[in-house]
């Protein structure tokens, strides 16, 4: 299935900021070990890397299931947005265990990067919301 050209400017958008979101994140880390409070090891962006990826890639399929339900009739869609859904939370789970687990990953940097593509959304939502109250309404013609 291919994405819509909005879903795919969507999942661009999302795919960016949570790449920025990411290496802001990795740069902090970077600054709390010149400080010496965390040690700055490969384990911060290897982690930070696939936490970013798994975070994109929950996002994309999410697109996708959204624009196959709404292909679907009423039933089905609900049932596969409930399907996408739970799995989806189970690789993020997932994730986290496996960061947890494995020594080759910094946990905090491997499960931060899941809640970025949250961020983008707020943000985006809060400087439109500023760019639609700054506007004013265009001049009415009065007869």
């Amino acid at each position: 299935m291919k994405l819509q050209p909005a879903s795919a400017k969507e999942l661009r958008h999302i795919a960016v900021g949570t790449a920025i979101c990411t290496a802001v994140m990795v740069a902090v880390f970077g600054l709390l070990a010149a400080f010496g409070l965390v040690r700055f090891q490969y384990t911060i962006p290897l982690g930070a890397v696939c936490g970013a990826a798994i975070a994109i890639l929950n996002f994309a399929v999410l697109c996708l299931t959204v624009q196959e339900a709404a292909r679907a009739d009423e039933k089905n869609a609900h049932y596969k947005v409930k399907l996408s859904y739970n799995i989806r939370l189970m690789v993020q789970a997932g994730w986290c265990v496996v960061a947890y687990l494995l020594p080759c990953f910094q946990v905090v940097a491997a499960v931060l990067p899941l809640l970025f593509p949250r961020v983008v959304i707020y943000i985006t939502q809060a400087v439109e919301r500023g760019r639609a109250s700054g506007k004013t309404p265009p001049p009415t013609k009065e007869r």
